[in-house]
C-alpha cells in the first residue's frame, strides 16, 4: 500500500518565494529530512509551503532515503534526501490553497518535517491543487 505525506518545505522564517519555481525548482528533483524517513518509493508527498501555510506540488518518492547523496540546501539541518518525480504542480504561491481546504491544520506541521496523511486527506489535495494547476 502506498504511503501519503504532508511534507514541509521552508519555514516561517524563511519561505519560499512566490515564484518559488524559478530558483527552488530543486526540491522538485530531491527533498530533504532531517532524520530517516519512513518514506519508500512509490509514496507520494503533497508539498506545504510553511511561511505561506498552503499546499503547492505533489510528488512521488522514487528511491529510498539516503544519507549519502547531499543535494540539499543545507546538509547539516537535512541530512537525509529522497529523489521525487513531479506529479502535479503550482508555479505561482500566491495561488495555492491553504493547508485547511485538505482537512489539515496549519499547526500540525509545527516542528515536524512530514506527517502522514489519510487516503481521504491525499485525495482532497490531489482534487485541490489539480483544480487550481489545471
Amino acid at each position: 500500500m502506498r504511503g501519503h505525506w504532508l511534507k514541509g518545505i521552508g519555514h516561517a522564517r524563511a519561505s519560499l518565494p512566490e515564484a518559488w519555481l524559478a530558483d527552488r525548482a530543486a526540491i522538485l528533483e530531491r527533498t530533504g529530512f532531517p532524520r530517516r524517513p519512513r518514506i519508500e518509493p512509490g509514496d507520494r508527498m503533497v508539498y506545504y509551503a510553511a511561511g505561506w501555510r498552503c499546499v503547492f506540488a505533489v510528488v512521488e518518492a522514487v528511491d529510498a532515503p539516503t544519507d549519502t547523496v547531499r543535494h540539499t540546501s543545507n546538509p547539516a539541518r537535512w541530512p537525509w534526501s529522497i529523489a521525487v518525480e513531479p506529479l502535479l504542480v503550482i508555479p505561482l504561491l500566491q495561488n495555492a490553497p491553504p493547508v485547511e481546504a485538505i482537512g489539515v491544520a496549519a499547526r500540525s506541521m509545527s516542528q515536524q518535517s512530514h506527517i502522514r496523511l489519510s487516503e481521504e486527506q491525499y485525495e482532497r489535495a490531489v482534487e485541490t491543487i489539480a483544480a487550481v494547476a489545471a
